[in-house]
């Protein structure tokens, strides 16, 4: 088979008080050069005028693709992400922070990387360009895409630029252009570390996302993406790509993003997040007992219970999380 016709794809933007960039989100969903979308913008009960600004974009659009879902009280993130799936059916799905950007060939590079003919795979991510608020450059990347952040730049005093990673700047026209690249690698391993940027750089399977979507609301209000990014990884993997093809923004008023970039390891968010990654764990473990049967019919009973290993793993301590981690392989 050499040709078919192109699964449809869903596109859902939550926006809370963020009347300054959405619009910009909106026209960003809407120059890309993948044009069989449908994109749902869910206003989380904002208290300044967003919804007002996101109506008056979609009269201008006057694009059929494009509505907006008006929400009367606030749900948080998971709320507002769930109405936006509910009125959407794409075979793929995006998730786009009110206040980010796609490039123009992000929905086509990153169904293309899906559509590959080695490994399908649950989820695939991209690299990020970091902007200010009025959208001017900061950083070309983010470092710690497709590593692990801890060990990301330790014991490398000395290390090689790629030229082709380096942009050229046109001075006279005052724009950057970086090389296009095409790089893809895949990431199978069953380990809880965040190698990724943010929802906005992924495009998932609907299939996955019906399967390990948050069912409380008000629990995860926050970090509902953390929780679904790493059951994501842990059910199904993701591929990589390389290249930057959104701009995350940095304004000032980022829920979790409130650090300057100062060079050297990025430390974007100033909070001490404590307990965080453990709750969220201890929630996810949860999830797969409460709802075992459900997980056994997705995943069948080995793969289950080798996720089961593999996450405890990640909540104890050396040497029981390396004894889990071997249990796991003997599954």
């Amino acid at each position: 088979m050499s040709e078919a016709s192109l699964p449809d794809i869903s596109v859902v933007v939550t926006c809370y008080n963020c009347r300054d960039y959405v619009a910009d989100a909106i026209r960003s969903v809407a120059n890309q050069t993948l044009r069989g979308f449908q994109c749902v913008i869910v206003d989380d009960a904002s208290t300044d005028d967003s919804a007002e600004v996101v109506q008056r974009t979609l009269d201008e659009l006057a694009d059929s693709r494009f509505s907006l879902i008006r929400l009367d009280k606030n749900v948080g993130q998971s709320g507002a992400t769930r109405r936006g799936l509910a009125a959407t059916s794409g075979t793929f799905v995006c998730f786009l922070d009110s206040d980010d950007l796609w490039n123009a060939d992000f929905l086509e590079r990153h169904l293309a990387a899906h559509l590959n003919e080695t490994y399908a795979v649950g989820f695939t991510a991209c690299n990020a360009r970091l902007i200010d608020g009025r959208g001017k450059l900061i950083a070309g990347c983010v470092y710690w895409f497709g590593r692990e952040r801890a060990s990301a730049d330790r014991d490398r005093a000395f290390a090689a630029i790629d030229p082709a990673r380096v942009p050229k700047v046109d001075p006279a026209a005052g724009t950057v252009r970086w090389q296009s690249q095409t790089p893809y690698r895949l990431y199978t391993s069953r380990v809880v570390h965040w190698v990724w940027v943010s929802t906005s750089s992924m495009m998932f399977r609907r299939s996955l996302i019906d399967l390990v979507f948050p069912e409380d609301d008000e629990t995860y209000r926050l970090h509902m993406d953390f929780y679904v990014v790493v059951m994501a990884q842990m059910v199904a993997g993701s591929l990589l790509i390389d290249d930057a093809l959104y701009a995350y923004r940095l304004h000032g008023r980022n829920g979790a993003a409130d650090n300057p970039v100062l060079g050297g390891r990025l430390h974007l968010s100033s909070r001490n997040w404590g307990n965080t990654y453990a709750v969220m764990l201890d929630r996810m473990l949860a999830t797969m007992l409460r709802e075992r049967d459900r997980f056994v019919g997705a995943l069948g009973e080995r793969q289950y219970r080798r996720m089961l290993l593999r996450m405890r793993a990640a909540r104890a301590a050396w040497p029981i999380s390396w004894l889990l981690v071997a249990r796991s392989w003997l599954v």
